[in-house]
């Protein structure tokens, strides 16, 4: 498996560059008018992820949501996290645990990892990548609710919840690429737990090439963020620093600039302690993006992406006692090489015919250094996947679009090592070919009615199987982590959601959407011991998610909005085996979650941007007699900020963030808890 990987990946890497090269030759010889060029206002009813090709956001059959730049600056993000922005919008009900650990939550009420995130369309990490990249890079965030597993890939992550899925939508933060002026920013804030917090970016371009670069440097000594009689049992403050550097840019060929090359690089540094001597962490993410895109003729897009993932996390154990004892440093690496290519073919009336395969090698293992000044090797596994899709979105007439898809999919999984021994099977693979459709019919002016259908699978990953800890340490006080399922099956599902958009008064639209999951041999994290805190990865027979949303955004001029969104979510789970497992709820879902914000700009230069979230509760596992309710309720948070302008194109800018103003400390799974109020405040200067 690994010298087929090596070779299919080393192919890939010269078709890639052949077709690059030939392209250019190819675009050189040919007048193309320029597709990339667009205002401002033009980028806002613009969407890319639906199809890999510019399209008007009236003209897709899924339910799109924009996130510009302004409101991923503004967003008051506590926990550092760019979830923190797609909760605020409707079917995502997402929680993190702390600034330096994962999210989790649900999805379209299927749970955590339904909905995949993406950089520029080429698949992520959803639970690491978000709190690891930089919200300066983005130029902007589009949000597709709904199935979208035709045109883009499942993520062969192995750890965390594993194998990730876009049955329930997909997340893409886009990149800037086109500079029109030059920028250069520089930040410092102060808050909450001596948090110091400074941030630097420019950004310019000369001729053809247009760049960006940016870092930031975090230092804190934090707060306990653990329940009371929690197993994380911090004695001190759990400090920490966390530094990023990142960079970006962007050559267009040609005086149309029908082609591009981009390259993207980011890396992150965090480092600190979890509030107890021997309880240190170290994690390092590495993440490479680079794209080729050209116009081979007026209507006709080339496309292809080829990127890196690297995840290195390293944390101590220690025995606790009147003197903590070192016990082991233990770690998890992944390195994730993901690629594609895509043609997009527009024809007769904005039909977009889009055709493509895409690759995807992943490798995992864990360790341990148990005081011998080596590490042993836990588990350890090789992954690749490959697809190759088609999809048609035909337009009829200038109010319908029909949309159908078809994509096939192999996974193939190499496992060395599990619990440090050969396992048996040694390796698996599976096969299987994926659906998605939709329409969309326009009512009269902006109001339409949508329909949207697909299916999708997911192989169980090595973490799931293997687990992080020995099946027979079940139950043993100290001993946190992950148990073994190695009779785990691959899961497979199918997605519905049909909805309305309308405009019912200038600046004044309602949306409602319904939605219908169901999950065959759903894999679910369960939340089986508190203390020690452990959880296994378990099939159950169904998984059903059923729902609807309702949101109302109401724009009174260019700077003054508000929003508000409601989402219903019913979800069960059916284990003929186990009547405490049988018609439970999907861990982490909760039945109702809300959000209400505004925003506001005067003319003088103030901002204040509120936004209030409503969570009613949800489980963390399926097991009736052990699980936990955990009830997050009301969150409060606030912006504030002043613009001045001064001479010479600077500007300044102090602010104000309020992060959960009713100080709610409210608990979460594997015994964690939000920190409840904090503040940050600082100032940024930009010279233009």
């Amino acid at each position: 498996m690994t010298k087929h990987t090596n070779s299919v990946t080393t192919l890939i890497l010269m078709i890639w560059i052949s077709l690059s090269v030939h392209s250019f030759l190819f675009a050189q010889n040919d007048t193309i008018p320029d597709i990339f060029q667009l205002s401002l206002s033009e980028l806002g009813n613009i969407v890319i992820t639906p199809s890999k090709f510019q399209q008007n956001i009236g003209m897709v059959t899924q339910k799109v949501d924009v996130l510009g730049s302004q409101v991923i600056q503004a967003t008051v993000s506590g926990n550092r996290n760019l979830t923190e922005l797609i909760s605020r919008l409707p079917g995502a009900a997402v929680m993190v645990l702390s600034r330096n650990d994962a999210n989790w939550g649900t999805y379209g009420g299927i749970g955590p990892k339904y909905s995949t995130y993406m950089l520029n369309g080429l698949t992520i990490d959803a639970f690491v990548d978000p709190m690891s990249l930089d919200v300066n890079a983005f130029e902007r965030i589009e949000v597709q609710r709904g199935p979208a597993s035709v045109m883009y890939p499942n993520f062969l992550s192995q750890d965390f919840a594993g194998n990730q899925s876009p049955l329930a939508g997909t997340v893409n933060l886009i990149l800037r690429e086109k500079i029109e002026d030059e920028l250069t920013t520089a930040s410092t804030a102060f808050g909450s737990y001596n948090t110091l917090s400074n941030q630097l970016y420019h950004q310019n371009s000369s001729g053809n090439l247009n760049y960006f670069a940016g870092s930031s440097y975090e230092v804190s000594q934090y707060t306990n963020y653990g329940a009371p009689v929690s197993w994380l049992n911090m004695k001190k403050n759990p400090e920490y620093t966390k530094q990023k550097l990142f960079g970006g840019a962007t050559l267009f060929f040609g005086e149309d600039e029908i082609q591009k090359l981009s390259l993207f690089l980011h890396h992150t540094w965090d480092s600190g302690d979890k509030g107890r001597i021997y309880q240190g962490f170290a994690h390092r993410y590495l993440t490479v993006n680079t794209k080729y895109e050209v116009a081979l003729a007026e209507n006709l897009l080339l496309q292809s992406h080829l990127g890196v993932r690297s995840y290195s996390r390293s944390w101590q154990e220690s025995v606790f006692g009147m003197v903590d004892m070192y016990n082991s440093e233990n770690g998890v690496d992944q390195l994730i090489v993901p690629y594609d290519i895509s043609i997009s073919y527009q024809h007769h009336k904005n039909t977009v015919l889009s055709v493509g395969f895409d690759y995807q090698s992943a490798g995992y293992s864990t360790w341990s250094d148990p005081k011998s000044g080596y590490r042993v090797i836990g588990n350890k596994s090789s992954s690749f996947q490959q697809g190759i899709y088609i999809q048609e979105e035909w337009n009829p007439s200038e109010d319908l679009t029909l949309r159908g898809g078809i994509r096939y999919s192999e996974i193939s999984s190499e496992y060395a090592l599990m619990n440090r021994f050969s396992p048996n099977p040694v390796e698996q693979s599976w096969k299987k070919v994926l659906w998605s459709a939709g329409v969309r019919y326009r009512l009269s002016g902006e109001n339409a009615l949508f329909v949207n259908a697909g299916s999708s699978f997911a192989a169980p990953s090595l973490k799931s199987i293997a687990g992080t800890i020995p099946g027979g340490l079940s139950g043993s006080l100290g001993v946190d982590g992950q148990i073994p399922n190695p009779g785990l099956k691959s899961e497979s599902g199918n997605s519905f959601d049909a909805g309305a958009e309308m405009y019912i008064s200038s600046g004044f639209k309602l949306g409602v959407r319904g939605f219908y999951t169901i999950i065959r041999d759903a894999i679910i994290d369960n939340v089986v011991s508190l203390m020690p805190s452990q959880t296994q990865s378990m099939n159950t027979d169904n998984s059903l998610a059923a729902g609807g949303e309702a949101e109302l955004l109401y724009k009174f001029s260019k700077n003054h909005n508000w929003f508000a969104n409601i989402t219903y979510m019913n979800s069960s789970t059916s284990n003929q085996f186990d009547a405490d497992q049988d018609d439970s709820d999907i861990p982490f879902t909760p039945s109702l979650v809300a959000n209400l914000g505004a925003s506001f700009i005067s003319p003088s230069g103030y901002t204040i941007i509120g936004h209030i979230s409503y969570n009613d509760g949800f489980y963390d596992g399926t097991s009736k007699k052990s699980r936990t309710l955990y009830k997050p309720g009301v969150m409060v948070n606030l912006h504030l900020s002043r613009l001045f302008i001064l001479e010479n194109f600077i500007s300044l800018e102090p602010w104000l963030q309020l992060y959960n103003i009713t100080n709610n400390r409210f608990e979460m799974p594997w015994q964690f808890r939000n920190t409840g109020f904090s503040l940050m405040g600082g100032v940024k200067a930009a010279f233009r």
